[in-house]
């Protein structure tokens, strides 16, 4: 499975009408909704999909989401998302998406650490992922592996203040 590749796009829209604001662009709420089917996707192609939920009771609830707006997007426009997994363990991922405008055009980078949770039980609970799922995830983490880090992972959030 070490040649295994997440799908590229991982997942492609249109903006919406509905999803334009006040300024005329893509509100902050549309990007976070299309990173997260984003990661509907991703579920999908580690083996967490309907079937894959109902068999192993397992799901992915996101722990952080960063999102780096760089470019605006406008009603009409098609978008496409790609995806890598930068880190993980047995329970999380660290996961980053790249949306891209139908120019070509970068228009926001999206971070995120997601957890393997467990909703068998009374109460949901962190959990490893089945054999198979985790199989998938080192296998798509390893086909980016030589891929440098993006220079926004990680980073924090803060006012830098004028010198």
């Amino acid at each position: 499975m070490s040649e295994a590749r997440l799908p590229d796009p991982l997942f492609t829209t249109k903006v919406q009408d509905d999803w334009i604001d006040y300024n005329g662009h893509m509100n902050d709420a549309a990007y976070a909704r299309v990173f997260s089917l984003s990661v509907d996707r991703l579920m999908a192609a580690i083996g967490l999909d309907q079937d894959g939920r109902d068999r192993s009771s397992l799901t992915i609830y996101t722990l952080t989401m960063t999102i780096h707006y760089l470019k605006e997007a406008h009603s009409g426009e098609k978008l496409s998302v790609s995806g890598r997994i930068l880190e993980h363990d047995d329970k999380r991922l660290r996961v980053w998406f790249e949306m891209k405008r139908e120019d070509g055009a970068v228009s926001a980078l999206n971070e995120q650490i997601l957890l393997c949770v467990d909703q068998s039980g009374d109460k949901p609970r962190a959990a490893p992922f089945a054999a198979d799922q985790i199989a998938r995830v080192r296998a798509f983490h390893a086909s980016d592996a030589a891929l440098p880090m993006p220079k926004q992972a990680g980073r924090g959030i803060s006012l830098r203040k004028a010198e």
